[in-house]
């Protein structure tokens, strides 16, 4: 940079700085003496702080509902009831594993999912996808 655009910068900081400092002592000896200290002093705020809550603010405590227990039924693990066939994903072109995994899981770190359902279709590597490929997508 060139000598006079320094120097110029350096001005025009130093007056920034002056102005900031004139505006917040400024600021300091403008403030009411009603803002700097509380109205109340320590000990009736510690009293308030301590009083109890007037009756109208104290709730009575309600039932809870009964929640009947689990039958065995219940307590089984769910079976599927339909098997869903897997997701496949037909890449497009500039597409990479980050991109098709933040498409399904919202994330771009699930990617290595993918590619570890696909390494029969990927045997050189993630780097190695074409359009038109079909990739399986694990759940």
């Amino acid at each position: 940079m060139r000598k006079d655009v320094k120097t110029g910068m350096l001005i025009g900081t130093c007056l920034c700085f002056v102005a900031v400092v004139w505006f917040i002592a400024k600021q300091r000896i403008s403030t009411p003496e009603a803002m700097i200290r509380p109205s109340q002093p320590a000990d009736e705020i510690q009293a308030i702080a301590e009083a109890p809550a007037p009756p109208e603010l104290i709730y009575p405590p309600t039932a809870l509902p009964q929640i009947p227990a689990p039958t065995d039924a219940e307590t089984q693990p769910a079976q599927p009831k339909n098997t869903q066939s897997p997701l496949i994903h037909v890449v497009k072109k500039g597409q990479t594993l980050s991109d098709i995994s933040k498409i399904y899981y919202n994330s771009t770190q699930h990617w290595q999912k993918i590619y570890l359902a696909n390494k029969k279709k990927l045997p050189k590597g993630p780097n190695t996808l074409k359009p038109g490929m079909q990739l399986v997508i694990p759940d």
